[in-house]
């Protein structure tokens, strides 16, 4: 057979049966592959100098990888984060190459190899308690798009739903009679049970009732104008325009760079500022590792202060006793990780 064409095939499986059948990965996680893999296609047929119809898997080895990588940082501006996510999606690929063509295991493997670039994480941000309530005081709540919007941004906010997660909702996922909650099908298709504070769901109740969906299960909660179920984009326009609303009211919103996943690290925050034990804020957002949700616990710097007065306070042997003794279950917890 044609090598070129036996390329096209594995490429086809790749997408077609692999990712979606065999990993059960989601749309989203597909689409970006997808980009990809057609971006390094593309490099290649440059850098080989024939077209992508004609190129064969003797074509793909890590030194051209490695260019494509260097062309992405330097020649597209891509950042070291932007660098990784696609190096991992051709990881990905040549991992599935190696168990269809065992004949160039060696060559797969180099390219699995390559290391990830070390990436500064920038500061995650979050919004305070009176900025939350300042966006959704600035919202009009007598205008349609305003109430969805005033629901939405509320939901987000009591859940700390993933943009995606908010996106597929249907009515069926909530139940909203005492005690409220919703299940959410998050990444990996990990399901997860979320409780909804009572405001959320009278809010709810009242917004689906008022679009004759409330005994519609398969309808989609948040919709655009045409009926349409609302993109990850149309939450983040939803969000910067009331975001502007807002800012006359507070200006402190101004120098926040604020996104739906900045809901999600607020719900975090603020659910661990009231004191609410860090394996059940992993099991609200859905995190796979609890060192996940650590990462909050690192970012307050309220919390930080705290620690430090309860390290000057500790002159004496007997009160640093007290203190474990006081703490035991967290000291044990502690002492496993």
């Amino acid at each position: 057979m044609n090598q070129s064409k036996v390329l096209l095939q594995y490429v086809q499986h790749f997408f077609q049966g692999y990712l979606t059948q065999t990993r059960g990965l989601s749309p989203n996680t597909v689409l970006a592959y997808r980009d990809a893999l057609k971006l390094f296609l593309l490099f290649v047929s440059n850098f080989r100098n024939k077209s992508v119809s004609r190129l064969v898997l003797e074509d793909l080895d890590a030194d051209t990888v490695l260019a494509f990588l260097k062309e992405i940082e330097q020649q597209r501006k891509n950042s070291a984060v932007t660098r990784n996510l696609r190096l991992a999606a051709l990881k990905t690929f040549f991992s599935y190459l190696i168990t269809q063509d065992t004949l160039r295991v060696g060559q797969y493997q180099k390219v699995i190899s390559i290391p990830l670039k070390r990436a500064a994480k920038p500061l995650m941000g979050y919004l305070d308690v009176k900025e939350i309530k300042a966006i959704l005081s600035a919202i009009n709540r007598k205008t349609s798009s305003g109430q969805r919007d005033y629901v939405l941004l509320q939901f987000l906010y009591n859940t700390g739903a993933r943009v995606q997660e908010a996106c597929d909702l249907s009515v069926g996922t909530f139940q909203l009679q005492d005690p409220p909650w919703v299940t959410i099908t998050g990444k990996g298709r990990k399901i997860r049970q979320v409780p909804l504070w009572p405001e959320t769901a009278s809010l709810l109740k009242t917004y689906l009732a008022n679009r004759a969906i409330l005994d519609k299960p398969e309808a989609k909660v948040f919709v655009n104008s045409r009926g349409e179920s609302l993109t990850r984009f149309g939450i983040g326009h939803i969000i910067q325009t009331r975001i502007a609303q807002a800012t006359s009211q507070c200006p402190s919103l101004a120098a926040k760079k604020v996104s739906p996943h900045t809901f999600r690290h607020t719900t975090a925050m603020h659910l661990l500022q009231a004191g609410v034990d860090l394996t059940v804020i992993k099991s609200w957002l859905g995190h796979v590792s609890l060192s996940t949700t650590h990462i909050y616990v690192e970012i307050d710097l309220e919390m930080k202060r705290k620690a430090l007065s309860l390290c000057r306070s500790m002159g004496k042997s007997a009160e640093l006793k007290r203190l474990i003794k006081k703490n035991h279950d967290v000291i044990s917890w502690l002492s496993l990780v």
